[in-house]
């Protein structure tokens, strides 16, 4: 009778410790908590559109959609906004933001890390998206900024930019007032749809 209660115990625990190993190697899905200033864009390059999202970056089944922007972007196959995919990229970062007296980008500048744009072609090298090497013309950095009261420069007449993304002087400023990239990261994605 001791042999079998013996038996059943030592048994017991073996399946017991099996059953605990495959448990353990099984990996664990973590779960992500937003901090208040989570916050990512992502871009829909040919529709203009963008999104504001508190979250997870990169996952918008993890984050929450703040806000929707109806935006301008560079001049398709001449001057476009690049997309960090064909730069090597998953994303763009944030990296700063100034307020803009700039006739054309005025009231706000918020740069983005794009590389490339201190010299000829003025963007990313290798940049094939416009018959080959696409040429932004003129030095300056990428980035989002307003139109300086002109709501036509976001019209669907105007060729677009020199590859920023154009948002409304209310959109721009709103977004400066929240981003702040010496806070907190904020990832730029971009799509081409």
């Amino acid at each position: 009778m001791k042999r079998k209660v013996l038996v059943i115990g030592i048994c017991f625990i073996v399946v017991l410790g099996i059953a605990l190993f495959f448990y353990l190697q099984k990996p664990t899905e973590k779960v992500f908590v937003a901090k208040e200033n989570d916050y990512w864009l992502l871009l829909h390059r040919k529709s203009q559109k963008e999104f504001l999202y508190q979250g997870k970056p990169g996952d918008i089944h993890q984050s929450k959609l703040i806000r929707t922007f109806v935006v301008k972007t560079g001049r398709p196959g001449e001057r476009p906004t690049p997309l960090p995919q064909l730069a090597g990229r998953e994303y763009w970062l944030l990296t700063r933001k100034a307020p803009s007296d700039n006739p054309e980008t005025a009231p706000y500048f918020l740069t983005l890390d794009v590389p490339g744009w201190e010299e000829a072609p003025f963007g990313p090298v290798p940049y094939l998206e416009c018959n080959g090497q696409c040429n932004w013309e003129l030095p300056g950095e990428f980035g989002l900024h307003g139109v300086n009261g002109d709501p036509a420069r976001l019209s669907d007449e105007n060729p677009g930019s020199s590859g920023c993304i154009r948002h409304t002087d209310k959109d721009i400023t709103y977004l400066y007032e929240l981003l702040d990239p010496e806070d907190a990261e904020v990832r730029y994605y971009m799509e081409d749809k």
